[in-house]
Protein backbone atom coordinates (compact mmCIF):
# COMPACT_ATOMS: atom_id res chain seq x y z
CA UNK A 1 0.00 0.00 0.00
CA UNK A 2 0.99 3.49 -0.78
CA UNK A 3 -0.73 5.95 1.87
CA UNK A 4 0.39 8.67 3.83
CA UNK A 5 -0.53 6.92 6.91
CA UNK A 6 2.14 5.78 9.21
CA UNK A 7 3.93 2.81 8.14
CA UNK A 8 3.80 0.37 11.18
CA UNK A 9 -0.51 0.46 11.18
CA UNK A 10 -0.68 -0.23 7.07
CA UNK A 11 1.94 -2.84 7.42
CA UNK A 12 -0.54 -4.54 10.31
CA UNK A 13 -3.20 -4.39 8.03
CA UNK A 14 -1.52 -6.20 5.31
CA UNK A 15 -0.78 -8.70 8.48
CA UNK A 16 -4.25 -9.09 9.29
CA UNK A 17 -5.36 -9.87 5.72
CA UNK A 18 -2.45 -12.63 5.75
CA UNK A 19 -4.10 -14.06 9.15
CA UNK A 20 -7.28 -14.32 7.96
CA UNK A 21 -6.15 -15.79 4.28
CA UNK A 22 -4.49 -18.46 7.05
CA UNK A 23 -7.80 -18.80 8.81
CA UNK A 24 -9.86 -19.35 5.77
CA UNK A 25 -6.90 -21.91 4.41
CA UNK A 26 -7.42 -24.21 7.97
CA UNK A 27 -11.16 -23.79 7.61
CA UNK A 28 -11.16 -25.42 4.43
CA UNK A 29 -9.04 -28.03 5.33
CA UNK A 30 -10.47 -29.26 8.18
CA UNK A 31 -13.84 -29.30 6.43
CA UNK A 32 -12.45 -31.94 4.49
CA UNK A 33 -12.63 -34.47 7.33
CA UNK A 34 -15.75 -35.51 7.88
CA UNK A 35 -16.01 -34.70 12.11
CA UNK A 36 -15.51 -30.83 11.63
CA UNK A 37 -17.95 -30.35 8.24
CA UNK A 38 -21.09 -31.69 10.58
CA UNK A 39 -20.65 -29.23 12.98
CA UNK A 40 -21.65 -27.19 9.80
CA UNK A 41 -23.92 -29.38 8.07
CA UNK A 42 -26.14 -30.30 11.40
CA UNK A 43 -24.68 -33.89 11.66
CA UNK A 44 -23.81 -35.98 14.65
CA UNK A 45 -19.82 -35.07 15.36
CA UNK A 46 -17.15 -36.57 17.08
CA UNK A 47 -16.58 -35.27 20.58
CA UNK A 48 -13.37 -34.13 20.14
CA UNK A 49 -14.46 -31.36 17.55
CA UNK A 50 -17.07 -30.24 20.27
CA UNK A 51 -13.97 -27.39 21.53
CA UNK A 52 -13.31 -26.30 18.54
CA UNK A 53 -17.00 -25.60 17.63
CA UNK A 54 -18.37 -24.15 20.40
CA UNK A 55 -15.40 -22.38 22.36
CA UNK A 56 -13.28 -19.35 21.53
CA UNK A 57 -11.56 -21.93 20.28
CA UNK A 58 -13.69 -21.52 16.75
CA UNK A 59 -11.80 -18.54 16.44
CA UNK A 60 -8.44 -20.52 14.66
CA UNK A 61 -10.44 -21.88 12.13
CA UNK A 62 -13.64 -19.49 11.51
CA UNK A 63 -13.10 -19.30 7.66
CA UNK A 64 -16.58 -17.31 7.31
CA UNK A 65 -16.20 -14.89 9.71
CA UNK A 66 -12.84 -14.15 8.42
CA UNK A 67 -14.22 -13.21 4.79
CA UNK A 68 -16.40 -10.99 6.70
CA UNK A 69 -13.29 -9.40 7.81
CA UNK A 70 -12.02 -9.06 4.31
CA UNK A 71 -15.28 -7.22 3.51
CA UNK A 72 -14.55 -4.78 6.08
CA UNK A 73 -10.65 -4.85 4.84
CA UNK A 74 -11.62 -4.02 1.40
CA UNK A 75 -14.18 -0.84 2.36
CA UNK A 76 -11.41 0.58 4.16
CA UNK A 77 -8.70 0.45 1.39
CA UNK A 78 -10.48 1.08 -1.46
CA UNK A 79 -11.66 4.30 0.11
CA UNK A 80 -8.68 5.38 1.40
CA UNK A 81 -7.32 7.22 -1.25
CA UNK A 82 -10.66 8.88 -1.66
CA UNK A 83 -9.99 10.08 1.64
CA UNK A 84 -6.25 11.29 1.15
CA UNK A 85 -7.10 13.24 -1.84
CA UNK A 86 -10.55 13.68 -2.14
CA UNK A 87 -11.33 13.14 -5.56
CA UNK A 88 -10.95 9.65 -7.59
CA UNK A 89 -10.53 9.66 -11.24
CA UNK A 90 -13.37 7.01 -12.20
CA UNK A 91 -13.22 6.48 -15.68
CA UNK A 92 -10.05 4.40 -14.81
CA UNK A 93 -10.68 3.26 -11.73
CA UNK A 94 -13.54 1.03 -13.22
CA UNK A 95 -11.17 -1.14 -15.93
CA UNK A 96 -8.02 -0.86 -13.31
CA UNK A 97 -10.30 -2.42 -10.99
CA UNK A 98 -12.10 -4.99 -13.21
CA UNK A 99 -8.56 -6.45 -14.25
CA UNK A 100 -7.42 -6.58 -10.55
CA UNK A 101 -10.28 -8.92 -10.04
CA UNK A 102 -11.02 -10.97 -12.66
CA UNK A 103 -7.60 -12.14 -14.58
CA UNK A 104 -6.98 -13.68 -11.73
CA UNK A 105 -10.41 -14.89 -11.07
CA UNK A 106 -10.50 -16.53 -14.68
CA UNK A 107 -7.14 -18.44 -13.76
CA UNK A 108 -7.97 -19.80 -10.87
CA UNK A 109 -11.54 -21.19 -12.46
CA UNK A 110 -9.24 -22.93 -15.50
CA UNK A 111 -7.19 -24.08 -12.31
CA UNK A 112 -10.34 -25.99 -10.47
CA UNK A 113 -11.68 -27.03 -13.75
CA UNK A 114 -8.55 -28.59 -14.97
CA UNK A 115 -7.80 -30.85 -11.44
CA UNK A 116 -11.85 -31.69 -11.64
CA UNK A 117 -11.40 -33.24 -15.23
CA UNK A 118 -7.80 -35.15 -14.25
CA UNK A 119 -9.28 -35.98 -10.65
CA UNK A 120 -13.10 -36.06 -10.85
CA UNK A 121 -14.92 -35.38 -7.54
CA UNK A 122 -17.31 -38.57 -7.88
CA UNK A 123 -18.00 -39.18 -3.76
CA UNK A 124 -20.41 -41.13 -1.77
CA UNK A 125 -21.44 -40.52 2.01
CA UNK A 126 -17.91 -41.91 3.03
CA UNK A 127 -16.44 -38.29 2.44
CA UNK A 128 -17.14 -35.22 4.33
CA UNK A 129 -20.31 -33.60 3.69
CA UNK A 130 -18.71 -30.64 2.58
CA UNK A 131 -16.46 -32.73 -0.11
CA UNK A 132 -19.28 -33.78 -1.38
CA UNK A 133 -20.94 -30.83 -2.25
CA UNK A 134 -18.35 -29.92 -4.75
CA UNK A 135 -19.77 -33.01 -6.91
CA UNK A 136 -20.36 -31.19 -10.09
CA UNK A 137 -19.40 -31.34 -13.76
CA UNK A 138 -16.69 -29.25 -14.42
CA UNK A 139 -18.06 -27.76 -17.54
CA UNK A 140 -17.68 -25.20 -19.74
CA UNK A 141 -20.83 -23.39 -18.82
CA UNK A 142 -20.10 -24.06 -15.33
CA UNK A 143 -16.84 -22.49 -15.63
CA UNK A 144 -18.12 -19.36 -17.37
CA UNK A 145 -20.50 -19.17 -14.77
CA UNK A 146 -18.35 -18.78 -11.73
CA UNK A 147 -15.44 -16.13 -13.98
CA UNK A 148 -18.81 -13.80 -14.11
CA UNK A 149 -19.31 -13.87 -10.45
CA UNK A 150 -22.13 -11.14 -10.46
CA UNK A 151 -24.71 -14.42 -11.30
CA UNK A 152 -23.48 -16.38 -8.37
CA UNK A 153 -21.17 -19.17 -8.17
CA UNK A 154 -21.46 -22.64 -7.33
CA UNK A 155 -19.08 -25.33 -5.90
CA UNK A 156 -16.59 -25.67 -8.97
CA UNK A 157 -14.59 -23.30 -6.41
CA UNK A 158 -17.03 -22.12 -3.96
CA UNK A 159 -14.13 -19.36 -2.02
CA UNK A 160 -15.24 -17.33 -5.40
CA UNK A 161 -18.41 -16.38 -3.83
CA UNK A 162 -17.41 -13.46 -1.98
CA UNK A 163 -15.88 -12.21 -4.87
CA UNK A 164 -19.37 -11.01 -6.01
CA UNK A 165 -19.88 -9.11 -3.28
CA UNK A 166 -16.34 -7.57 -3.47
CA UNK A 167 -17.23 -6.99 -7.70
CA UNK A 168 -20.60 -5.31 -6.40
CA UNK A 169 -18.87 -2.90 -3.95
CA UNK A 170 -16.15 -2.18 -6.57
CA UNK A 171 -18.63 -1.07 -8.90
CA UNK A 172 -20.65 0.97 -6.00
CA UNK A 173 -17.50 2.40 -4.80
CA UNK A 174 -18.34 6.43 -5.64
CA UNK A 175 -21.59 5.69 -3.80
CA UNK A 176 -19.88 4.62 -0.51
CA UNK A 177 -17.06 7.22 -1.09
CA UNK A 178 -20.03 10.18 -1.04
CA UNK A 179 -21.82 9.12 1.76
CA UNK A 180 -18.99 8.54 3.86
CA UNK A 181 -16.76 11.43 2.78
CA UNK A 182 -20.01 13.67 2.93
CA UNK A 183 -21.10 12.14 6.63
CA UNK A 184 -18.99 9.84 7.96
CA UNK A 185 -16.80 11.91 10.15
CA UNK A 186 -19.35 13.28 11.69
CA UNK A 187 -22.27 10.86 11.93
CA UNK A 188 -19.90 7.75 11.75
CA UNK A 189 -22.31 6.46 14.61
CA UNK A 190 -25.55 6.78 13.15
CA UNK A 191 -24.03 5.42 9.84
CA UNK A 192 -22.43 2.59 11.78
CA UNK A 193 -25.94 1.79 13.50
CA UNK A 194 -28.16 1.63 9.92
CA UNK A 195 -25.34 -0.12 8.44
CA UNK A 196 -25.55 -3.08 11.31
CA UNK A 197 -29.58 -2.84 11.16
CA UNK A 198 -29.29 -3.93 7.30
CA UNK A 199 -27.12 -6.77 8.50
CA UNK A 200 -29.60 -8.15 10.74
CA UNK A 201 -32.42 -7.62 8.06
CA UNK A 202 -30.33 -9.54 5.68
CA UNK A 203 -29.77 -12.22 8.20
CA UNK A 204 -34.00 -12.60 8.90
CA UNK A 205 -34.74 -11.98 5.44
CA UNK A 206 -32.33 -13.78 3.85
CA UNK A 207 -31.31 -11.22 1.47
CA UNK A 208 -28.01 -11.58 1.23
CA UNK A 209 -26.53 -8.44 -0.37
CA UNK A 210 -28.26 -7.04 2.90
CA UNK A 211 -26.22 -9.75 4.45
CA UNK A 212 -22.40 -8.51 3.13
CA UNK A 213 -22.68 -5.43 1.27
CA UNK A 214 -22.77 -3.40 4.61
CA UNK A 215 -19.42 -4.50 5.58
CA UNK A 216 -17.64 -2.52 3.09
CA UNK A 217 -19.63 0.71 4.42
CA UNK A 218 -18.18 -0.01 7.84
CA UNK A 219 -14.88 0.00 6.04
CA UNK A 220 -15.14 2.75 4.84
CA UNK A 221 -16.38 4.49 7.59
CA UNK A 222 -12.77 2.93 9.26
CA UNK A 223 -10.92 4.72 6.45
CA UNK A 224 -12.59 7.94 6.99
CA UNK A 225 -12.08 7.85 10.28
CA UNK A 226 -8.82 6.34 10.06
CA UNK A 227 -6.63 9.10 11.13
CA UNK A 228 -8.04 9.83 14.62
CA UNK A 229 -8.42 6.09 15.03
CA UNK A 230 -4.55 5.50 14.75
CA UNK A 231 -4.22 8.58 17.53
CA UNK A 232 -5.69 6.11 19.73
CA UNK A 233 -2.30 3.38 20.02
CA UNK A 234 -0.63 6.61 21.59
CA UNK A 235 -2.78 5.94 24.43
CA UNK A 236 -1.32 2.47 25.61
CA UNK A 237 2.17 2.25 26.78
CA UNK A 238 4.11 -0.64 27.71
CA UNK A 239 3.47 -1.59 30.96
CA UNK A 240 1.63 -4.72 31.87
CA UNK A 241 -1.61 -3.21 32.42
CA UNK A 242 -1.48 -1.72 29.77
CA UNK A 243 -0.35 -4.58 27.78
CA UNK A 244 -3.32 -7.51 29.79
CA UNK A 245 -5.84 -4.71 28.55
CA UNK A 246 -5.10 -4.62 25.05
CA UNK A 247 -5.18 -8.55 25.47
CA UNK A 248 -8.39 -8.46 26.68
CA UNK A 249 -9.87 -6.26 23.80
CA UNK A 250 -8.59 -8.48 21.40
CA UNK A 251 -10.02 -11.37 23.31
CA UNK A 252 -13.09 -9.82 23.18
CA UNK A 253 -12.99 -8.71 19.41
CA UNK A 254 -12.60 -12.51 18.79
CA UNK A 255 -15.50 -12.94 20.96
CA UNK A 256 -18.00 -11.08 19.14
CA UNK A 257 -16.36 -11.70 15.60
CA UNK A 258 -17.39 -15.81 16.00
CA UNK A 259 -20.60 -14.91 18.60
CA UNK A 260 -22.88 -17.15 16.01
CA UNK A 261 -21.10 -20.18 17.69
CA UNK A 262 -20.75 -19.09 21.21
CA UNK A 263 -22.09 -18.00 23.18
CA UNK A 264 -24.82 -17.21 20.36
CA UNK A 265 -25.78 -20.58 19.81
CA UNK A 266 -27.34 -20.70 23.25
CA UNK A 267 -29.64 -18.26 22.39
CA UNK A 268 -33.18 -18.65 21.53
CA UNK A 269 -33.68 -18.94 18.03
CA UNK A 270 -35.53 -15.93 17.34
CA UNK A 271 -32.76 -13.78 19.00
CA UNK A 272 -30.20 -15.56 17.15
CA UNK A 273 -31.41 -13.99 14.19
CA UNK A 274 -29.78 -10.52 15.61
CA UNK A 275 -25.83 -12.25 15.79
CA UNK A 276 -25.40 -10.80 12.84
CA UNK A 277 -24.91 -7.64 14.70
CA UNK A 278 -22.83 -8.97 17.25
CA UNK A 279 -20.26 -10.31 14.07
CA UNK A 280 -20.46 -7.44 12.27
CA UNK A 281 -19.50 -5.33 15.46
CA UNK A 282 -16.80 -8.03 16.35
CA UNK A 283 -15.36 -7.87 12.29
CA UNK A 284 -15.28 -4.20 12.63
CA UNK A 285 -13.52 -4.61 16.16
CA UNK A 286 -10.56 -6.26 14.88
CA UNK A 287 -9.85 -4.03 11.87
CA UNK A 288 -10.18 -1.42 14.78
CA UNK A 289 -7.28 -3.45 16.83
CA UNK A 290 -5.63 -3.98 13.77
CA UNK A 291 -4.80 -0.20 13.76
CA UNK A 292 -5.24 0.98 17.45
CA UNK A 293 -3.42 -1.75 19.44
CA UNK A 294 0.10 -1.32 19.77
CA UNK A 295 0.66 -5.21 20.86
CA UNK A 296 -1.85 -6.13 17.71
CA UNK A 297 0.22 -3.66 15.11
CA UNK A 298 3.31 -5.47 16.75
CA UNK A 299 2.47 -9.28 15.60
CA UNK A 300 0.28 -8.41 12.19
CA UNK A 301 3.67 -6.55 11.19
CA UNK A 302 5.58 -9.60 11.38
CA UNK A 303 7.41 -10.59 8.15
CA UNK A 304 5.27 -14.08 8.06
CA UNK A 305 1.41 -12.45 8.29
CA UNK A 306 2.87 -9.58 5.87
CA UNK A 307 4.41 -11.73 3.75
CA UNK A 308 0.73 -14.11 3.53
CA UNK A 309 -0.90 -11.22 3.28
CA UNK A 310 0.94 -10.39 -0.01
CA UNK A 311 -0.20 -13.16 -1.18
CA UNK A 312 -3.23 -13.59 0.42
CA UNK A 313 -5.81 -13.44 -2.95
CA UNK A 314 -3.79 -15.60 -4.63
CA UNK A 315 -4.11 -18.30 -1.88
CA UNK A 316 -7.58 -17.44 -1.58
CA UNK A 317 -8.45 -18.22 -5.00
CA UNK A 318 -6.43 -21.84 -5.83
CA UNK A 319 -6.41 -23.36 -1.95
CA UNK A 320 -9.94 -24.82 -1.99
CA UNK A 321 -9.53 -26.48 -5.91
CA UNK A 322 -6.26 -28.34 -4.05
CA UNK A 323 -7.88 -29.75 -0.92
CA UNK A 324 -10.90 -30.61 -2.52
CA UNK A 325 -8.63 -32.97 -5.00
CA UNK A 326 -6.34 -33.98 -2.22
CA UNK A 327 -9.36 -35.28 -0.36
CA UNK A 328 -11.22 -37.12 -3.42
CA UNK A 329 -7.45 -38.96 -4.00
CA UNK A 330 -6.89 -39.97 -0.49
CA UNK A 331 -9.32 -42.87 0.84
CA UNK A 332 -12.53 -41.97 3.05
CA UNK A 333 -10.96 -42.84 5.74
CA UNK A 334 -7.70 -41.37 5.35
CA UNK A 335 -9.38 -38.11 5.19
CA UNK A 336 -6.53 -36.31 7.15
CA UNK A 337 -4.13 -36.50 4.34
CA UNK A 338 -6.03 -33.89 2.70
CA UNK A 339 -5.19 -30.92 5.24
CA UNK A 340 -1.83 -32.53 6.48
CA UNK A 341 -0.51 -32.18 2.46
CA UNK A 342 -2.65 -29.83 1.06
CA UNK A 343 -1.81 -26.36 3.56
CA UNK A 344 1.70 -26.44 2.82
CA UNK A 345 0.75 -27.35 -0.84
CA UNK A 346 -1.28 -24.21 -0.81
CA UNK A 347 0.93 -22.16 0.39
CA UNK A 348 3.24 -22.94 -2.55
CA UNK A 349 0.51 -22.51 -4.90
CA UNK A 350 -0.57 -18.95 -3.52
CA UNK A 351 2.69 -17.66 -4.00
CA UNK A 352 3.45 -19.44 -7.22
CA UNK A 353 0.06 -18.29 -8.44
CA UNK A 354 1.20 -14.28 -6.61
CA UNK A 355 4.33 -14.50 -8.97
CA UNK A 356 2.82 -16.02 -12.00
CA UNK A 357 -0.41 -14.55 -12.26
CA UNK A 358 -1.77 -11.89 -9.74
CA UNK A 359 1.30 -9.47 -9.86
CA UNK A 360 1.06 -9.15 -13.36
CA UNK A 361 -2.16 -8.43 -13.34
CA UNK A 362 -1.22 -5.94 -10.79
CA UNK A 363 0.96 -4.17 -14.01
CA UNK A 364 -1.80 -4.40 -16.18
CA UNK A 365 -4.39 -3.03 -13.61
CA UNK A 366 -1.85 -0.16 -13.33
CA UNK A 367 -1.08 0.51 -17.06
CA UNK A 368 -4.52 0.23 -17.97
CA UNK A 369 -5.54 3.24 -15.00
CA UNK A 370 -2.29 5.11 -16.47
CA UNK A 371 -3.18 4.70 -19.93
CA UNK A 372 -6.58 5.95 -19.35
CA UNK A 373 -6.11 8.70 -16.61
CA UNK A 374 -5.33 12.25 -17.04
CA UNK A 375 -1.51 12.68 -17.30
CA UNK A 376 -1.87 14.57 -13.73
CA UNK A 377 -3.53 11.89 -11.85
CA UNK A 378 -1.43 8.85 -12.86
CA UNK A 379 0.22 8.37 -10.05
CA UNK A 380 -2.54 8.58 -7.77
CA UNK A 381 -4.00 6.05 -9.80
CA UNK A 382 -1.41 3.81 -9.61
CA UNK A 383 -1.66 3.89 -5.97
CA UNK A 384 -5.32 3.29 -5.94
CA UNK A 385 -4.81 0.40 -8.47
CA UNK A 386 -2.86 -1.95 -5.73
CA UNK A 387 -5.30 -1.58 -3.61
CA UNK A 388 -7.99 -5.24 -2.99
Amino acid sequence: MSSPAPAPRLASLDGLRGGAALIVLLHHALLTMSGFAAVYWGQPFPAYVAPFAYTPLHAVWAGSEAVLVFFVLSGLVLTLPAVRRRALPWVSYYPSRLVRLYLPVLFSVALAVLLARLWPRATDDRYSPWIQMHNEAPTLANALHNSLLLNGTTWLNSPLWSLQWEVLFSLLLPLYVWVTLRWGARHWAVIAGALIALVVLGDVSGVTALRYLPFFGLGSLVAVNLDRLGELSLRFDRSRRSRAAQLALIVAALLLLTFRWWPGNLLPAAVAQANGAVVAVGAVAVVLIAVCLPVAARVLSSRILVAAGTISFSLYLVHEPILVTLAVIAPPDKSWIAPAVGIPLALVAGWLFYVLIERGTHRLARGTAGWLAPRRTGSAQRSHADHR
